[in-house]
């Protein structure tokens, strides 16, 4: 991704590899590790397309072992993996989250 488009992120992710289950449309489930982790979404290392615009759950195990079960859907598909924007994400998952990427990034 260029430099102009992440600065145009709402809020900057971090490199992180954290566990994430992918619940594929259809119900199938693929276990994969993340590439990078926002409060707004997550690229994910998956070797298949996921259409764009398609509704998946995503259940992740960040580094404070409490599980985070969210719904989202795909942004893009890059050649690394697909790009996931959470949708009716709860106040306090999204407050965990940022927190969770602050302390990864060093903030």
């Amino acid at each position: 991704m260029s430099g102009h488009s992440a600065e145009l992120r709402r809020y900057p992710r971090a490199r992180a590899s954290w566990r994430v289950a992918v619940e594929m449309p259809g119900g199938r489930t693929i276990n994969r590790e993340t590439i990078d982790v926002g409060p707004h979404g997550v690229k994910v290392k998956l070797d298949e397309n996921v259409g764009a615009g398609s509704r998946v759950r995503l259940r992740f195990q960040p580094p404070d072992r409490k599980p985070l079960d969210l719904d989202s859907i795909v942004w893009r598909n890059d050649s690394d993996g697909p790009v996931f924007v959470f949708v009716n994400m709860p106040d306090e998952d999204f407050e965990r989250l940022k927190s969770l990427v602050d302390q990864h990034r060093g903030s």
